[in-house]
Parts: C-alpha cells; sequence; structure tokens
C-alpha cells in the first residue's frame, strides 16, 4: 500500500508545489500588507489566498479523478492492475493519497487563515473588531463566529469536498464498468454524479436541517456524515472495479 500511496503522489507532485509556491508568494504579500498596515496589500494578499485554497483544493480533488479516468481507461492500466493488488488497494491508495492531500492542504490552509487573523488582531489590536469582520463575511452573522467554529467550519468544507471526490470516482468507475460501451457513458456518469449528489444533499438537509448552520453539533455531525459517505463511496466503487472492471 505505501508503495502505491508513493506511486500516486508522484504523480501529483508538481502540481501541488505550484499551489505552494501561490500561496507562498500571497503570504509574503500579506505579511508585508501587515507590517506596513496598508489595506490595499492586505486585501490583495487575503483574496489571492482565499482564491488559492479555494482552486488548490479543487484542482487537487479534480486531478485525482482525471487521474483514475486516465488509468482505467488507457493502456497505462496495465502498469497499475497487473501489479500484485487487488481493487480495494489500488483505490485505497487513490483515496488515501488525493482525499489526504486534500485533507492535510485543508488543515493547512485553515490553521494559516488562523494565524493569519491572529496576526492583525495582534497589529490591528482589534480582536474584537476583526473578529466580528470575519464572522459578517463568513456566517452573515456578528457574534457567530469564533476560532474554533471557524475551523470546524473550514474542516466541514474540506470533507464535503472529499466526499464529493469520492463520489467522483465512482462515477468514473461506473463509466469505465456498467457503462462501457454506451455512446453516452460519459455523460450518464455525470448524471448519475448529479443525481446522487443532489439526493445526498436533501438527505443531509432532512437530517440536519433543523440546526443552526454554524453550529458546533451541526460541523461535527456534518463532518461525520461526509466521513461515512466517502468510507460507503470507497467501497461500492471499489466493489465495482473488483467485479465489473477488465483492462
Amino acid at each position: 500500500m505505501g508503495a502505491l500511496i508513493k506511486y500516486e503522489f508522484r504523480k501529483s507532485w508538481k502540481m501541488k508545489g505550484l499551489v505552494l509556491c501561490f500561496t507562498a508568494f500571497f503570504e509574503l504579500l500579506f505579511l508585508f500588507g501587515a507590517w506596513k498596515l496598508s489595506d490595499d496589500l492586505l486585501a490583495a494578499s487575503i483574496t489571492g489566498l482565499v482564491l488559492t485554497t479555494i482552486c488548490g483544493l479543487f484542482l487537487i480533488g479534480v486531478y485525482g479523478i482525471h487521474v483514475l479516468s486516465k488509468d482505467i481507461n488507457t493502456k497505462q492500466s496495465y502498469m497499475l492492475f497487473m501489479t500484485p493488488n487487488n481493487s480495494y488497494k489500488i483505490l485505497g491508495a487513490k483515496v488515501i493519497e488525493n482525499c489526504g492531500s486534500v485533507l492535510i492542504s485543508g488543515i493547512f490552509f485553515t490553521i494559516l487563515a488562523i494565524l493569519d487573523i491572529m496576526l492583525l488582531t495582534i497589529r490591528y489590536e482589534d480582536f474584537k473588531g476583526v473578529m466580528e469582520l470575519l464572522s459578517v463575511v463568513v456566517t452573515g452573522d456578528v457574534e457567530a463566529l469564533n476560532y474554533q467554529t471557524f475551523g470546524m467550519a473550514c474542516f466541514d468544507g474540506v470533507m464535503s469536498w472529499v466526499y464529493l471526490i469520492c463520489l467522483g470516482f465512482l462515477a468514473v468507475v461506473l463509466c469505465a464498468t456498467v457503462l462501457k460501451g454506451n455512446k453516452f457513458n460519459g455523460l450518464l456518469s455525470f448524471v448519475a454524479f448529479l443525481v446522487i449528489s443532489v439526493v445526498v444533499n436533501n438527505i443531509h438537509d432532512a437530517i440536519y436541517g433543523d440546526l443552526y448552520m454554524y453550529s458546533m453539533s451541526r460541523l461535527v455531525s456534518n463532518i461525520g456524515f461526509y466521513a461515512l459517505l466517502t468510507l460507503v463511496f470507497y467501497l461500492i466503487t471499489a466493489w465495482i472495479m473488483d467485479n465489473k472492471l477488465s483492462v
């Protein structure tokens, strides 16, 4: 399993390095803006950091789905699936590497954001004002957010993306197995992805709809909900690969 994870990591390290370079650039810009107390530099750097976070997490996840599609739909599949590893290990390595990268990146960006917020409160000597501004931006409520809630909300968002990545893996495998040979297999697998995500969203709202969005109980429940879905979709996808996939 370790060798498979390293193999998967080598496929994407350049892209992750590029994300880190953008992060470092905007973070240095932020630090310079905080030192100079320049609102323009702070606004530009914060915007850059937010966009880098969103785009970085998105690209890491989508690239993982693309790699799986390439692995099972091209001659490259022979290099991977002819190794003495079953589908559970192969897919497990992809899930661990890709989703793990998203999780680690999400935690990294969350910690970085909290540290930057702390720095702003020190520089502007207005902890309450900074937290109220952040709370309004994130939740629309002046008193809804603190560091713990902010961190959990970020982790909740990352876990929801991790589950969607695993759902994307399932859609790719369905396209290459159950729908193989169908003229519209790509479209049908994408429709299946959308339908499942909508159904899951409705189930989620039915279960947690009465809880305040940024309450700690809902955030923790959300994380558990998405973690369970990630496991379920991994098992279903691996089973289909093991029983339906031919390379």
